[in-house]
């Protein structure tokens, strides 16, 4: 087990992984925001978890590939995106609406991410 987290710690040191996994989040990020309609329920409270999920992987994969970026920057900025997103999705898509829960469940996302980072470095 321990040569298995090994050989993915060595993976995500090289910076083509980190800016590979964070693209491929933004893009999936993206797309379930801004598709024409919303995504099915698959159980209760599945779309709150989508978002809490789907934020913290943005936020731990954008922190690995923008390292150069210092922390407070990194987090107000991040936390920003989150909150922008609900509302972006809202205006440009008709069968959208904004909802505080999403944009809760976005936020919570990049708290735990903030967390995970922190956890991290002690």
């Amino acid at each position: 087990m321990y040569q298995i987290a090994n050989r993915i710690g060595d993976l995500l040191a090289r910076d083509n992984v980190r800016w590979a996994l964070f693209l491929a989040c933004l893009v999936i990020m993206l797309y379930g925001t801004f598709r024409p309609e919303p995504p099915p329920d698959l159980f209760a409270h599945s779309d709150k978890w989508g978002h809490v999920l789907g934020f913290t992987a943005l936020a731990l994969s954008a922190r690995m590939a923008l390292r150069f970026v210092p922390w407070p920057v990194f987090w107000l900025l991040i936390a920003g995106f989150a909150a922008l997103l609900e509302f972006l999705q809202a205006a440009w898509r008709p069968l959208r609406i904004f909802s505080l829960g999403d944009a809760y469940a976005n936020l919570l996302g990049v708290a735990i991410a903030l967390g995970v980072v922190m956890t991290w470095h002690l």
